[in-house]
């Protein structure tokens, strides 16, 4: 009987897939296959472009465990254990996986048998390869912040605009001003203070004026209001100013992320680098720019006392950016105006696409209503999610309990516990050298910390998991308490209440999905009401 076999293969980053390791992978997989006598169908090559290691949310390694769950397949054979994670850990639960389906792994570099010994130097290579990337990951780090404070290495990789970098086999690159691009950050910061124009005027009048930024096609504000604010322009440039970190409220609620921390923040000043670079302006016509700057914001038309039920949770379903509130006017002096959530993201220059957004508007009265009343509705009578609690439950009862991981993973902590309690005993009865013991306690210490990092998160599920299964009586009672007070809540009460069960509103077309914050998938839904 012909087995069934797929291949996986991974790379981490883009400059690797320049480099073809991708094909080099595939190829040593193909002849290993071949020389197994096994035929890979088309439809069983996995592979990762561009993502990292460190990770189990892989788009290809997802779809090949969807396939060894099916029955699918019978042997995945993989270039080397690295390529299938860079965690020790990670590495157990994929193979402990593929075994529990009986599917067999072989890695083509160095092929692991059933044998102790064999499954023992696997271990070591995922602790010894997770032990590596982290020094350095850490010694990459203080390197660069080391070369950077002693004026080895520029704070940035790329110049800001009006900047250019002169490189020297000879000595390190130096960091010079570009004239023609430093007379048009002059220019910006000129309008501002002169004129007060925002941001939105000036990236509208460099485009009239034919001025071309770096690498778009035109200028949009966000490009702007990064070169007003930036302090190289006044000769400090900050070096480790952000720092990157998973986004608390992403754009695309539960799509892929290539870069798992795709958001940043700032991290406190103490840890700044504060690095001199040519002056383009001086720091007082930065402040003044500032200044002024903070004036146009307070003075813009949108910060109005309007009421809005909604605002910050609508968001369009077109181009999925959050819809602005807004007071609009007949224009013809008759005092008629109308409330409304509109999507800004129509012109070019705000968002940098070429496409407009073809959302219409809608009264923010009609929406309001709409959204209130299903509040409303599920308060006097919360079915529905009841109904989807006991689905939700119905399908982490069928998914693998984290129970058993949890107890895997303690198991785990104790063995590597006890090996080093018996390092210890052995350097102390003089069976091993000082050195000895350093060098293979921090690799079993890599080895806790990886596995004790693993049990949080496995803890941290499974308290979300309990949290879940209690949460039916909790629903129950919170809408029995609010159920008698809804009509006697003011408005600040009623926005209150919607920022605490709503996540946000989906507009698309005439259709609204309201979105709970209630972690479970379903949905409010209703039709438009007509604009009037």
């Amino acid at each position: 009987m012909t087995r069934r076999a797929a291949i996986y293969a991974r790379v981490s980053t883009a400059h690797q897939e320049q480099e073809q390791t991708i094909a080099s992978q595939i190829g040593a997989l193909e002849r290993a296959a071949t020389a197994l006598g096994l035929i890979v169908a088309e439809h069983h090559r996995y592979v990762d472009d561009g993502f990292s290691g460190s990770r189990l949310d892989r788009p290809a390694l997802d779809a090949l465990r969807d396939a060894v769950a099916e029955g699918l397949l019978d042997m995945v054979l993989i270039y080397c254990p690295d390529r299938l994670a860079r965690n020790y850990v990670h590495q157990q639960v994929l193979i402990e996986e593929l075994a529990k389906r009986s599917v067999e792994v072989h890695f083509v570099e160095r092929p692991i048998s059933e044998r102790a010994e064999d499954r023992l130097l696997l271990q070591m290579q995922g602790v010894i390869a997770e032990y590596e990337r982290a020094k350095i990951i850490e010694r990459t780090r203080r390197g660069t912040r080391h070369k950077v404070r002693s004026g080895q290495l520029l704070p940035f990789s790329k110049p800001p605009y009006g900047y250019a970098i002169v490189r020297s086999a000879q000595s390190p690159a130096v960091l010079v001003v570009d004239e023609v691009e430093a007379g048009h950050v002059r220019a910006m910061f000129r309008w501002i203070i002169d004129e007060g124009l925002g941001v939105f005027q000036i990236a509208k009048r460099l485009n009239e004026l034919g001025v071309r930024p770096r690498q778009r096609d035109f200028w949009v504000t966000s490009s702007v209001y990064r070169i007003v604010t930036n302090t190289a322009y006044a000769g400090t440039a900050i070096f480790g100013k952000r720092e990157s970190v998973e986004p608390k409220r992403p754009r695309r609620p539960g799509a892929y992320r290539v870069a798992l921390k795709s958001s940043v923040q700032l991290r406190p000043a103490s840890q700044w680098i504060e690095v001199p670079v040519p002056a383009i302006i001086d720091e007082k016509t930065r402040q003044a720019a500032l200044s002024q700057m903070a004036k146009n914001k307070t003075l813009a038309k949108r910060n109005n006392s309007h009421e809005y039920l909604l605002r910050t949770l609508v968001v369009c379903g077109d181009c999925n950016r959050r819809m602005t509130a807004r007071c609009h006017h007949d224009g013809k002096g008759k005092g008629y105006r109308y409330f409304c959530y509109l999507c800004d993201h129509r012109d070019p220059v705000v968002t940098g696409i070429s496409t407009r957004c073809k959302s219409r508007r809608v009264h923010s009265k009609n929406l309001d209503e709409v959204v209130w009343n299903a509040i409303v509705e599920w308060v006097q009578s919360p079915d529905m999610l009841l109904r989807e609690l006991d689905a939700w439950r119905s399908h982490h009862a069928s998914a693998s309990p984290s129970s058993k991981e949890l107890s895997r993973l303690q198991r785990l902590e104790r063995q590597l516990q006890l090996q080093v309690e018996r390092l210890v005993d052995a350097y102390q009865r003089g069976a091993i050298t000082l050195a000895e013991l350093k060098a293979r306690r921090e690799r079993l210490e890599a080895d806790r910390h990886a596995t004790a990092l693993r049990m949080e998160d496995v803890a941290a599920s499974e308290l979300d998991s309990q949290r879940l299964q209690r949460l039916g009586e909790d629903l129950e009672a919170f809408a029995s308490g609010i159920r008698d007070g809804l009509s006697e809540l003011d408005f600040a009460g009623r926005q209150r209440l919607v920022r605490l069960l709503i996540e946000r509103v989906v507009v698309t077309g005439d259709q609204i999905a309201i979105e709970h914050a209630i972690p479970l998938a379903g949905r409010f839904s209703s039709p438009r009401q007509p604009l009037h």
